[in-house]
């Protein structure tokens, strides 16, 4: 993206004596919120882990709000970032909108229970998690132990489902052989979610400054 493109926004740190103007992704940054908007990769699982802990050690008590659009992604990197998210010390808010389906799913769930939440227009989708392109490891690790790997991680992840939504961990094996999808009803009733909508989550306090508009004399900053 071109740096001229992203919008900047007023913000006032801590220590600041007066706000400045950031790049909107840093004023979110600062905020805790967290995006997730493409199947998960490495680089996309590191940035999140890196941000949540980096974050949780400025600040134990703070939480965070997790937004995503995950078509899937890599096991081993979902199960590695939902482990940061039970590490963390402050509540996670998940928002799921559009399609979250496999990791994606995986990682709506386990947010902050009573935390979670889904739009009017999403969807979830469940399915066995297996081996995807995103797992391949470089070097030479052989296919013996990435079976025995995989197969422990996907019953990690089907023990989490079962304790996470109180179902019977067959069923949820069972039901894990095909792919289930659910609408934002069916996600809470089965305790993929708490919510529709964002009512009642932990929204951080806006940081409202007076500050003069920004002054761009190298062109609009935003796009016509």
């Amino acid at each position: 993206m071109d740096i001229a493109s992203v919008p900047k926004v007023p913000f006032q740190g801590p220590g600041d004596e007066d706000p400045n103007w950031v790049e909107l992704y840093h004023r979110l940054f600062r905020g805790r919120y967290l995006f997730l908007g493409k199947p998960l990769d490495k680089q996309a699982a590191d940035q999140i882990i890196k941000s949540m802990i980096y974050l949780n050690q400025e600040n134990k008590s703070e939480d965070f709000l997790f937004f995503l659009q995950c078509r899937g992604g890599g096991m081993t990197l979902g199960v590695a970032v939902y482990d940061t998210m039970q590490y963390v010390t402050g509540e996670v808010s998940t928002i799921g909108i559009g399609l979250n389906a496999s990791m994606g799913a995986f990682l709506l769930h386990g947010g902050t229970l009573t935390k979670r939440a889904v739009t009017e227009n999403a969807r979830v989708m469940i399915h066995q998690p297996h081996m995807s392109p995103y797992d391949n490891p470089p070097g030479p690790l052989g296919s013996g132990f990435d079976a025995f790997y995989m197969r422990n991680l996907r019953q990690y992840v089907a023990r989490i489902y079962a304790k996470t939504t109180k179902q019977n961990f067959r069923l949820i094996y069972q039901l894990l052989e095909r792919d289930i999808y659910m609408g934002p009803d069916d996600a809470i009733e089965f305790g993929l979610v708490d919510q529709i909508g964002v009512e009642g989550l932990n929204w951080p306090e806006a940081q409202y400054v007076n500050i003069e508009p920004y002054d761009d004399t190298n062109g609009s900053i935003f796009m016509d």
